[in-house]
């Protein structure tokens, strides 16, 4: 994301005691009627998790769907939305339709706090799906890891979610793998020799940055690691960033910065006439990134690990016969997947769901998802390991701005 995470919140909030829940605390609420007699729940209503009922499953998401980020946030939505209404006409899952309660926070990690707070203690979600940005789902950890509630899909590859295990399920690549991948590509299938990287000063840069070293030391080809030049995530002008890599003359130049900083450097790289074979993040994967970058963006390959461009997939096909249509005949972008993605990953796990829908059993259902290939390829979890994707194909920017898959899906090795 483009913004450094300034705000990570030491405490949260106590979290109010969810009844039936199959969290950490099983004991089960009780109340009283109006002779003061005790009520005990219903035996359904002692199984279930909260935001759950016979007929219906209500999941939460928290993404900036005003602002500066809106552009992601909003797409993410629609994706997740048409995703879940398309299973909804169909009867839902195991006859339990899917609402979807969206909060906005604006890309601010207090704010994403709060709404957590509301989904967990107001609306009572059962799962929280898709939630957008490294601040805000950071900052969000401490008071999901409490109540114990799914966590499914984030929209950041910072690494730690892949630590976490529990209740979270990290679904896209994160950045410290996509270092190991890019290194590997750039020295065996690109033959590099001397590798520089400029990386953002942010959880992002420094995740991308000890992937890249991680795994030149695995290859043992620290030596070919000439050049890592830190830039500030609001950095503008990279004229003296990119003349230390120049200095090195490199072969191979992996930029580890987001959608703002990318096109700066590759255009003014073009304008300071510094040649060089450039790699970057999967994040940076959009047309408005190549658009922004000009003719600098010329011969970029960056990984990529959604293909929707094959429609005889009968999975992408799918895809583009609901949101066409979700959309009013608006082309669906790169965000829209994402929130797809999260969704269809999501749902699939509930398939996975057996007994009763309880927080337990839903998270031993996402443990049995192995090598599950939706839009996203070869998602795969148990319970010892959260990578979610790895699986990923390189793509080229074209002359004319598009971008051209170049070769099979590839691993780290």
């Amino acid at each position: 994301m483009k913004k450094k995470l300034s705000l990570l919140l030491t405490t949260v909030l106590a979290v109010s005691v969810l009844a039936g829940c199959g969290g950490k605390n099983n004991a089960t609420n009780t109340s009283a009627n109006s002779t003061g007699e005790t009520k005990e729940p219903s035996k359904q209503e002692v199984k279930l998790a909260q935001g759950v009922t016979d007929t219906e499953i209500k999941v939460g998401t928290i993404v900036a769907s005003s602002g500066n980020f809106a552009m992601i946030g909003q797409p993410m939505l629609e994706g997740m939305k048409a995703y879940f209404d398309n299973i909804n006409n169909a009867g839902g899952v195991n006859g339990k339709k899917i609402t979807l309660i969206a909060k906005d926070d604006g890309f601010q990690p207090n704010i994403a706090v709060q709404k957590a707070e509301e989904l967990l203690e107001t609306d009572k979600v059962f799962a929280v799906v898709g939630q957008l940005g490294t601040p805000g789902t950071l900052a969000t950890i401490p008071l999901f890891q409490e109540a114990g509630i799914p966590a499914v899909y984030q929209g950041t590859g910072v690494g730690k979610f892949s630590t976490l295990k529990g209740n979270y399920f990290p679904v896209q690549p994160n950045y410290i793998y996509e270092g190991h991948l890019l290194t590997s590509y750039a020295l065996e299938e690109l033959k590099g020799k001397k590798i520089a990287v400029l990386y953002q000063e942010d959880d992002m840069g420094k995740d991308e940055i000890s992937g890249i070293e991680d795994q030149l030391k695995k290859m043992g080809k620290e030596a070919a690691l000439v050049a890592k030049v830190p830039f500030a995530p609001t950095e503008l002008d990279f004229t003296s960033h990119i003349q230390k890599v120049a200095e090195q003359k490199p072969d191979i130049t992996i930029i580890a910065g987001l959608q703002a900083a990318t096109p700066l450097i590759l255009k003014q790289a073009k304008t300071l006439g510094f040649k060089s074979q450039f790699l970057t993040s999967y994040i940076n994967a959009d047309a408005t990134v190549v658009k922004n970058a000009g003719d600098g963006a010329v011969g970029l390959r960056m990984p990529a690990w959604v293909n929707v461009a094959d429609k005889n997939d009968p999975k992408v096909k799918e895809y583009y016969d609901v949101m066409n249509k979700a959309l009013n005949g608006k082309a669906p972008n790169s965000f829209h997947a994402a929130g797809w993605v999260a969704a269809q990953v999501f749902t699939e796990g509930l398939k996975n769901t057996e007994g009763d829908l309880t927080w337990e059993n839903f998270i031993k259902g996402m443990e049995k998802i192995k090598d599950f290939n939706g839009l996203a390829k070869g998602v795969t979890y148990t319970p010892e390991e959260r990578n979610g994707v790895t699986s990923m194909y390189f793509m080229e920017v074209q002359a004319d701005g598009t971008m051209k898959q170049i070769g099979d899906w590839v691993q780290a090795k």
